[in-house]
């Protein structure tokens, strides 16, 4: 539960409206009691065998408690008297047992009159304040009766609007800022961490499992303090009436938490198996549809159709697990609840037929049970036991919104690896170089290869390096580790003799510009995704940056609304040879002192690359550039070409003295692949 209570921490700065919410549940609670408080003046009404109306009633009761009072006093009067004979009797006959009998006795009836005298004042204040403004005629004090109970209720509409209103705000805002916090943790964590959750996980858990837990706090906010409220109310009631009855059907209630506590077991983990089906149909169908073309090129929709009927029945049979446990717990808590009335009402009714007031020698009741009062308290005991099962209800609730509260911080309480160092030394260019100095890295710490091993390369500025090797060599791990995407397992990656670990983390990536084979477009303009690059761009150092990646003609000829074209999800509505261009675009933008270049042109025709390479010859002129590519034509800008080969550096050289010594190398020159990409 400790994870669902950090959710109602975000509910603080709204701690007033949930403070008026709980007024308006109390007013709620107090017009519910008072509304079944009218059964008893109904019935007395209705009930009088001498035709009294209530004016006359509530007399007859003040006069028969003062008349029982002043009965009372002259028995405790009289036995005072016996009791004082006897202590002046020393020889009297069993006179301890006689003294004890005599002082018990005057006990009995002092309490009893000072009972008497307490339901006589309550009867006087019930005239004085209620009865004296009820008309005489019994007709009109029932019509007046039930015209305040529908005014009560239509009160008591406008008080659970409220509310439920304020608790429904105070849940939104809540779950608003939860949600916008959650993501805050959770972008500023590092590539690994994400990778590892997985993009569907993290939708669903930001979608389905957020919204569980906003359904749990409105449950808490709402239900759990508006029905315990009504439940206490009717209680206390009940209690004016006879406390010990009460007290007899309050006996079950250490059976109803022991079933609410193994049916919430079974219930929290039964809720996360259905979130884990529901992350598992969302990683489905992100595949199946961003994967569309090869569903449909390998004719793969009866399988998929099945793989998602599987997970779908799956969630279901989950799902319905839950339904079975939820639907279970309603009847059991209202079974014992019935138990408990009914227990109740047969001890009331054991004392109205017998007129007797005490059961197994204890007191039930000061004075014989009137039906009309036992009726009136089966109404209250019944009214509590209406919110009691509907807790249970929420209980089992609770669970689900425990569990997916579970999942959320679970990714929450996630700490980046890649520290942001706001303090550390501030990365301003590449003035010195960029030196990878004895680096090792592993994806998998258990794999007996690592990706990068002892990996050495000194880099100057302004100079162009190509890394080229084989596939799987570790070349774009290895340059991973210069935004910091993760951290090297051990050696150190330096920019000018800074630590990368060390030092400030925005300040090192606003120096880096990136492009990959696999672009990242948002479903936004073609302007906003090049702008992406830059904070606070213009619209002519955006077109300009578009020239320079040779984006401009076609955006200003193809685009129906030019710069002001949407692209669609992952920029749909281009072809892949556009979307690198805008990609290249918005790196050039940013203007780096770093710029990554990873097969940057792979799906560019070679025209558009021979003019996307003329321009990089002038814009990488004073920069750091690196370059992935299987393409001998893009060496050509290459001052030097680095060779990896099984995540060590092969060799490093220019093209003729790595065609000369390096056998790496020269298995890639001769390669259908290089070859052909040339």
């Amino acid at each position: 539960m400790r994870n669902f209570l950090r959710t109602l921490k975000h509910s603080w700065p709204y701690r007033y409206r949930l403070a008026a919410s709980v007024g308006c549940a109390l007013v709620v609670a107090a017009l519910w009691s008072l509304n079944l408080s009218a059964i008893y003046p109904v019935l007395t009404i209705l009930g009088d065998k001498r035709e009294r109306n209530l004016h006359q009633w509530v007399d007859g009761a003040i006069d028969e408690y003062e008349q029982k009072r002043k009965e009372l006093e002259a028995k405790a009067d009289q036995r005072k008297a016996e009791l004082e004979a006897v202590r002046r009797n020393p020889d009297q006959q069993d006179r301890e047992n006689v003294e004890r009998r005599l002082t018990r006795q005057v006990a009995e009836y002092e309490a009893e009159q000072g009972e008497c005298g307490r339901w006589s004042h309550r009867y006087q204040l019930l005239r004085s304040q209620v009865i004296r403004h009820l008309p005489a005629d019994r007709f009109a004090t029932f019509l007046w009766i039930i015209g305040a109970v529908v005014l009560g209720v239509a009160v008591k509409g406008v008080f659970e609007f409220l509310g439920e209103a304020l608790v429904g705000g105070v849940t939104n805002r809540t779950l608003f800022d939860l949600r916008n916090r959650f993501f805050r943790r959770v972008v500023h964590q590092d590539v690994r961490q994400l990778s590892g959750t997985g993009t569907t996980e993290l939708m669903a858990r930001f979608t389905n499992d957020l919204e569980q837990v906003g359904l749990g706090v409105k449950i808490l906010y709402g239900r759990m303090i508006a029905e315990p409220l009504r439940a206490v109310g009717c209680l206390a009631f009940a209690c004016a009436i006879s406390w010990q009855l009460t007290l007899v059907f309050v006996l079950l209630v250490p059976a109803v938490l022991v079933t609410l506590a193994r049916i919430s077991r079974a219930m929290r983990r039964a809720a996360r198996k259905v979130l884990e089906r529901m992350s598992a149909i969302y990683k489905i169908l992100r595949e199946a549809f961003d994967g569309a073309r090869a569903v449909k090129a390998f004719t793969r929709e009866p399988h998929e159709r099945r793989r998602f009927r599987r997970a779908t029945e799956d969630y279901y049979r989950k799902a319905m697990r839950v339904v079975y446990i939820d639907a279970f717990a309603n009847p059991t808590i209202e079974l014992l609840g019935v138990v408990a009335v009914g227990l109740a009402l047969t001890t009331g009714t054991y004392l109205v037929l017998t007129g007797h007031t005490h059961i197994l020698g204890l007191r039930m009741t000061a004075e014989p049970l009137r039906f009309e009062a036992l009726i009136q308290l089966y109404a209250f005991l019944a009214a509590v036991a209406d919110p009691v099962r509907k807790m249970s209800s929420v209980y089992t609730k609770l669970q689900g919104a425990q569990a997916a509260a579970n999942r959320v911080f679970e990714q929450f309480d996630l700490q980046p690896a890649v520290g942001a160092n706001p303090d550390g030394p501030r990365v301003t260019g590449v003035r010195k170089g960029v030196e990878f100095r004895n680096v090792g890295f592993s994806y998998n710490p258990a794999a007996e290869t690592p990706t990068l091993d002892r990996v050495n390369l000194v880099v100057k500025p302004g100079e162009t390096v190509a890394i080229v090797g084989p596939n799987g060599c570790g070349k774009t791990t290895l340059l991973g580790l210069l935004p910091r995407f993760y951290d090297p397992d051990h050696g150190a990656v330096l920019i000018d003799g800074i630590n990368l670990r060390t030092a400030h983390l925005r300040s090192l990536r606003r120096r880096i510009g990136l492009v990959t084979q696999d672009t990242q477009l948002f479903d936004d303009t073609v302007f906003a995704n090049i702008a992406y690059g830059r904070k606070g761009a213009t619209r002519e150092q955006v077109e300009e940056a578009a020239k320079k990646a040779h984006a401009h003609d076609f955006i200003e000829r193809e685009l129906a609304d030019g710069y002001d074209t949407v692209i669609g999800e992952q920029g749909v509505r281009l072809s892949g040879g556009q979307r690198q261009r805008i990609a290249l675009a918005r790196a050039v933008l940013r203007d780096p002192a770093i710029l990554i270049l990873d097969e940057f042109t792979s799906q560019i025709d070679p025209n558009s690359e021979a003019e996307i390479h003329a321009a990089l010859k002038d814009f990488v002129k004073g920069r750091t550039t690196f370059l992935i590519t299987h393409r001998l034509h893009t060496l050509e800008i290459a001052d030097r070409i680095v060779v990896m080969d099984a995540g060590r550096v092969a060799d490093v050289g220019t093209h003729p003295e790595l065609l000369a010594r390096c056998e790496v190398y020269q298995r890639l020159h001769q390669s259908a692949q290089f070859r052909t990409a040339a």
